[in-house]
């Protein structure tokens, strides 16, 4: 075998001992960085989530660093991965959800929309021999059941309140609650109350004062999945004969 046949067998033996990068995709780097050799390939992965807490369908913006020592780290492929929340406790596995790429300042940034109660974390599988793994600390992200009201008045001054919940919550109670007008909010106390659908949805009539103004809210309570939720407040019902 001739010296250049040797020399070219060696370098598709090094290079074949580094995980390529994906199709399309550079392999990471740290550029220019004094200290990226020391300690040998150790690798830290942040994660920052705001909000933490939000409406069901709201989404909520993932972003945080991979650094190798002190030095960003460019072009790597973030996985931002969730595992479920039940009564409090991390339940199941984690699942891939999102995928980011970080910039030449070692940052990634990405969003996601929960639909319940869960842990997010971001996690760096590594690349050959240079970048080792790193995952970060996981963050609680809690999601609001979202809650609608609607209001129509009857005769006899009866009030009719109904909405639907998402996600779908069946044999839910709800609670319609009061308060004072705009500008007098001393707390909430209950109206009505019921229970939702095999839909989701509910209708709850309520015989009011004749003459007097309601500004009423619907309110969930929290459960195994999701955190409580309350819809807008309809402002200047006014039960009339």
């Amino acid at each position: 075998m001739s010296f250049r046949r040797l020399i070219s067998v060696g370098v598709l033996a090094a290079s074949a001992a580094v995980l390529p990068a994906l199709p399309g995709q550079a392999a990471p780097s740290i550029g220019s960085c004094p200290n990226s050799d020391y300690p040998t390939n150790s690798s830290s992965l942040s994660l920052s989530v705001s909000p933490r807490t939000i409406t069901f369908g709201r989404s909520v913006s993932t972003y945080g660093e991979l650094r190798k020592n002190s030095c960003p780290v460019r072009g790597a492929t973030i996985r931002i991965e969730m595992r479920s929340v039940v009564d409090g406790v991390g339940f199941g596995r984690w699942v891939l959800v999102k995928t980011a790429t970080t910039d030449r300042n070692g940052l990634f940034l990405t969003s996601t929309t929960p639909r319940t109660n869960e842990l997010l974390r971001a996690r760096f599988r590594g690349a050959g021999t240079t970048f080792k793994p790193a995952t970060s600390s996981s963050v609680l992200v809690k999601v609001r059941t979202a809650i609608t009201e609607a209001a129509t008045k009857a005769a006899a001054c009866k009030i009719t309140l109904t909405g639907a919940t998402k996600p779908t919550k069946i044999s839910a109670k709800i609670t319609i609650q009061k308060r004072g007008a705009r500008g007098h909010f001393h707390g909430w106390t209950k109206f009505a109350g019921g229970t939702t659908n095999s839909r989701g949805r509910y209708s709850i009539t309520k015989q009011a004062v004749c003459g007097r103004t309601y500004n009423l809210s619907a309110l969930i309570g929290k459960d195994a999945t999701n955190a409580a939720g309350r819809s807008r407040t309809i402002f200047g019902i006014k039960a009339t004969r």
